[in-house]
């Protein structure tokens, strides 16, 4: 029933506030009601205003009118001062499993915004996290929540205040449209590289190390440097003998499979694995990545090791964790085997 009521809630919300990557806030999605205090406040005037008909005691109505007066100009600020507000959510970064899921948003006001609206306080926060935070004109940043492995969306936050008496409680709930992945957390092992061959098949668990030579610059001709290192195009001009300087450059190359560090345990072997991309990735490796039937061709850059985290991050994150550690281990246990044949 509880999850039932909470669907149609938030199926009436996506009408009443469509999602959207910034928000001004004006009558069609504010809402206002008395705080605790003020629920109070109107229960006390109410007897009040009852024992003062009955004796028809003139004091205590006119204290009951002025009150009601005051809750009326409360009522007014409170809906004037959060209307100014404009609030822009920005694009959730991807992080890691040990990490918190930082929201970013830019918080504003209308340019006739007084200098009374300024001490007003708006809050952020979530019900289904323990998140609570004012914010400040500007750029705010908030620490959410840690999340598991995968492609996630936050739920709807949201914003209120209280401004100015704390008698009115006015408040929004915003939804934030952007999606963003959460990679495994990484943990240290030894590096397991598969050489390729001219064929393009992965044989045995060996990192390849290539050398390369990048030119420095040119210098004098030594007796003991080779004749290809002549730059002839100097010396067809008739600047003498000189020499190419090459300065040598070990890289490591290969297929990085997530069979290799596969023992059981997918969630452990995917920590791994994403260890060893972001080092080889911080070495600028040419390597290639495998992990179940997708094949990551070999390349290096910030493009190469996003696709790499994407797939361990995506990989098998929609079932269940029974059928993760099941109906995958004989399959994995399997291509580990053969590996180490």
């Amino acid at each position: 029933m509880k999850l039932w009521s909470q669907a149609s809630i938030d199926k009436w919300l996506d009408k009443r506030i469509p999602s959207s990557h910034a928000y001004q806030m004006d009558v069609n999605n504010t809402f206002i009601l008395p705080t605790r205090f003020g629920w109070a406040i109107v229960g006390l005037m109410s007897c009040l205003f009852i024992l003062g008909t009955n004796y028809q005691n003139n004091v205590i109505l006119m204290f009951c009118y002025f009150v009601f007066a005051l809750l009326l100009l409360a009522l007014f600020h409170s809906y004037v001062s959060f209307v100014q507000f404009h609030i822009a959510f920005r694009p959730i970064r991807n992080s890691f499993t040990n990490q918190h899921v930082q929201l970013q948003l830019d918080l504003s006001h209308k340019a006739n915004r007084t200098a009374l609206h300024s001490l007003s306080n708006i809050a952020i926060f979530s019900k289904r996290y323990p998140v609570y935070e004012y914010l400040e004109d500007g750029v705010n940043t908030i620490a959410i929540h840690q999340f598991s492995r995968g492609l996630h969306q936050l739920p709807r936050v949201s914003i209120e205040s209280v401004f100015p008496f704390g008698l009115f409680r006015c408040w929004s709930h915003l939804s934030v449209p952007s999606q963003f992945l959460v990679f495994p957390a990484p943990i240290a092992c030894s590096l397991k590289l598969r050489q390729q061959n001219s064929l393009g098949n992965t044989g045995k668990k060996s990192g390849v190390t290539v050398t390369t030579e990048d030119l420095q610059g040119i210098r004098d001709y030594r007796n003991s440097d080779p004749i290809h290192h002549v730059s002839w195009k100097h010396f067809a001009k008739g600047q003498g003998l000189l020499s190419k300087d090459f300065s040598e450059r070990s890289a490591i190359s290969g297929w990085l499979h997530f069979s290799d560090y596969f023992t059981g345990n997918v969630e452990h072997a995917l920590s791994e694995v994403t260890f060893q991309v972001l080092e080889l990735s911080n070495q600028e490796a040419n390597f290639g990545f495998s992990i179940g039937k997708q094949q990551i061709m070999s390349n290096t850059g910030t493009q190469h090791k996003r696709q790499c985290l994407e797939a361990l991050a995506l990989y098998r994150h929609n079932e269940s964790p029974h059928n993760i550690y099941d109906s995958d281990d004989a399959t994995e246990m399997e291509h580990s085997s053969n590996a180490k044949n």
